[in-house]
């Protein structure tokens, strides 16, 4: 490569990056081993074995060919592409898919359309994000943010009338849930909320949303056992942390509930009308598996040592959990199936919510 070549890339890359940071927000890449500071444009993929040596920032561009373009071209959906400065409007709905995005999927489960973004996980050119709060922030009382599964969906809206977190702090707070996606697993995995934290910040519409409060969970969905994937977890989890950290608003963790069903590889096996897909093993598989809740402890202990330096309290909803059913269970009345996997009864969600709306009045306080 002669040195007019090596100019003209390095005149690229910073056009690339002036052009890209200029329309949208910023997000951070994470890495299978370390988790970069600096923003990477989402049309940038970058690969495991590149995402090492990142760390040096925009500078490296321009010295070897260690990122790949990824093509621009949206993926196929029925839903409207008007591009007029805001984003992607998705059919009729109030759902608008940020300029920075790939434009509107049709979403399989809760809302009728996702957006896909640029996907941080090798192999996977995209992630399908579920939209942000559906209503504009409270002008008259403290405005809270919740991310988390179908569990935080569960204790935001699934318990008796009256007593889900949003009712028992509204007196001084509209709290709202991201994603707004009832009926599906949510937030999902540590991947997903490192792809789709931008939009989860954000409104359904797409509008900016500063919130006072921000509550967050992950954990059921990242139930593998093995070394890699529990150091992903938390790097994936610090890279969420630290972004969060950056919205000045004050956050809660909250630990992540009790499995007691057993896991193999590709998940736990949970009664059918979970609606989980099956594990790559028999049912009658003796050797291959292993205790679900031993990863949930693992996780909860890797979470409260990353919150902890940043002074960010936990709630301790396992102990909730294992407080009314025993520290080892099969079947409990707060379980909505028998045996128990990891949805609650209304009164479960109760009680569930009632140690998280003390911890979002104290953070309020």
């Amino acid at each position: 490569m002669g040195a007019m070549s090596r100019t003209h890339w390095l005149e690229l890359c910073v056009a690339l990056h002036g052009l890209v940071e200029s329309h949208r927000p910023t997000a951070i890449v994470t890495g299978m081993s370390s988790v970069p500071s600096h923003p990477i444009p989402p049309r940038l993929r970058v690969t495991r074995s590149q995402r090492t040596i990142m760390g040096g920032g925009w500078e490296t561009l321009g010295l070897a060919l260690v990122v790949s373009l990824v093509p621009q071209a949206l993926p196929a959906a029925s839903a409207s592409r008007g591009w007029d400065g805001g984003g992607f409007q998705c059919g009729t709905s109030n759902v608008t898919c940020p300029p920075w995005s790939f434009g509107c999927i049709p979403a399989k489960l809760g809302l009728k359309w996702m957006c896909n973004v640029s996907s941080t996980w090798e192999g996977h050119p995209y992630t399908a994000c579920y939209p942000g709060a559906p209503h504009p922030p409270s002008p008259t009382k403290k405005n809270v943010l919740m991310i988390g599964d179908s569990v935080s969906n569960g204790y935001f809206l699934e318990g008796t009338p009256g007593q889900n977190v949003p009712d028992l702090i509204a007196d001084v707070a509209q709290a709202q849930h991201a994603p707004w996606s009832p009926g599906s697993g949510g937030a999902g995995p540590t991947q997903h909320g490192v792809d789709c934290l931008d939009l989860y910040l954000e409104l359904t519409t797409n509008a900016p949303a500063q919130w006072d409060v921000i509550t967050f969970n992950f954990g059921l969905h990242n139930l593998a056992n093995d070394t890699a994937d529990l150091d992903m977890y938390t790097a994936q989890l610090t890279n969420i942390t630290t972004r969060l950290l950056a919205t000045k608003a004050k956050l809660v963790y909250i630990l992540t509930t009790p499995m007691m069903p057993n896991c193999c590889e590709g998940g736990p096996l949970l009664p059918s009308g979970e609606g989980a897909p099956r594990p790559n093993c028999a049912r009658n598989d003796t050797v291959n598996f292993y205790k679900c809740n031993d990863v949930v402890q693992e996780l909860n202990t890797r979470a409260k040592a990353i919150m902890e330096p940043h002074n960010i309290p936990t709630v301790d909803v396992y102990a909730t959990v294992t407080g009314i059913c025993g520290p080892s269970y099969v079947n409990c009345t707060i379980c909505r199936m028998t045996p128990c996997s990891f949805h609650y009864t209304p009164v479960g969600y109760d009680n569930i919510s009632i140690p998280i709306a003390a911890s979002i009045r104290k953070a309020l306080a």
